[in-house]
């Protein structure tokens, strides 16, 4: 069974390798508790990462950032493998399709920071 810390490993490589559609940093040592282990932007859409092995659970610090994450329109998710990965970037892939007009053209988006 693989580590969290080769589990993460991987997931970084893949990451990675999506660049420019793709910013993703590996979160070491935070201020705050429970900050996922990687944090993504990938095609405009936040993501937190929460690299868990396939018996890791998540900690209460960890599901308090998720609902934070959450509740300001990002997606915190845990992760066991790339493949979990590729299905939330999946995910997010139709969402931005979905995003476009019928020439293929992309939708202006909410901008819902504005104060």
């Amino acid at each position: 069974m693989k580590t969290e810390s080769q589990i993460q490993a991987l997931i970084l490589k893949f990451l990675r390798a999506l660049a420019p559609a793709c910013w993703v940093i590996k979160a070491a040592v935070c201020n705050e508790r429970g900050v996922p282990d990687i944090l993504c932007c990938y095609k405009g859409r936040f993501v937190g990462f929460e690299v868990k092995t396939a018996k890791g659970r998540i900690s209460g610090p960890q599901r308090v950032q998720n609902e934070r994450i959450r509740r300001a329109c990002g997606r915190a998710v845990v992760v066991r493998s790339v493949a979990d990965v590729r299905v939330v970037l999946e995910h997010i892939d139709k969402e931005t399709t979905d995003d476009t007009d019928e020439h293929g053209k992309k939708e202006p988006r909410m901008d819902t920071n504005k104060h």
